[in-house]
């Protein structure tokens, strides 16, 4: 589980300046897909997923400003003086890049930046949305049916399938932001055992990001 989450801090580059606007969502991110495992693996499935949602909407947020070249937005963000983004403006902002929506075309259907019907990264933010927003039947307690913390091996799979989703479709919004990134081995395996969220796009994606 730690090697997903060391993976993905050896590949963010040394210097600041070389990822401009995703260079501080990267850190965050790894923050959160460090400690996500540990906190699921204690029993603790919500908070475990709901550090997923935050990766997934940090990486993406970062990326609106990143290819508008939004210097003023991103400030605004980063030092709270403007209103937070929301997650679906974040995604079509991203969509309707040039060179992204030259993939998303290639890719067909909803790919992973459209809507109705949703395309991959509204499809993750709702299946990790589920926990954290504690929905009935999503709550640590309906997992336990028990007092707890407890370990409940069905709960974890669930959670570390989310994470590997999630995961994939972070380091396409690294890809978009950083374009020097080199997908590293330990995520190879990782595309073609996508969950159904990524409607059976994570080969082709991760062909037209990376290949």
């Amino acid at each position: 589980m730690q090697t997903q989450a060391y993976a993905w801090l050896r590949t963010i580059p040394y210097e600041p300046s070389a990822a401009p606007f995703v260079f501080d969502a990267l850190i965050d991110a790894h923050d959160e897909f460090q400690a996500a495992p540990f906190i699921a693996a204690h029993g603790l499935y919500r908070q475990g997923t709901a550090a997923l949602r935050n990766a997934l909407e940090v990486m993406a947020h970062a990326l609106r400003f990143a290819v508008r070249n939004d210097q003023q937005g991103f400030d605004g963000w980063r030092n709270g003086s403007a209103d937070p983004p929301k997650f679906g403006n974040s995604v079509d902002l991203i969509g309707r890049d040039p060179a992204v929506a030259a993939v998303e075309a290639a890719l067909g259907g909803s790919g992973l930046f459209g809507a109705h019907p949703n395309g991959v990264l509204r499809s993750l933010y709702t299946n990790v949305c589920r926990y954290a927003h504690s929905q009935p039947g999503h709550t640590n307690a309906d997992i336990w049916q028990s007092n707890g913390p407890v370990f409940i091996g069905r709960a974890f799979t669930r959670f570390w399938l989310d994470f590997c989703d999630v995961l994939l479709a972070c380091y396409v919004l690294f890809k978009i932001g950083y374009t020097g990134l080199s997908l590293p081995d330990v995520v190879g395996s990782v595309a073609g055992n996508a969950g159904d969220a990524w409607h059976g796009l994570a080969p082709a994606a991760m062909t037209a990001y990376f290949d």
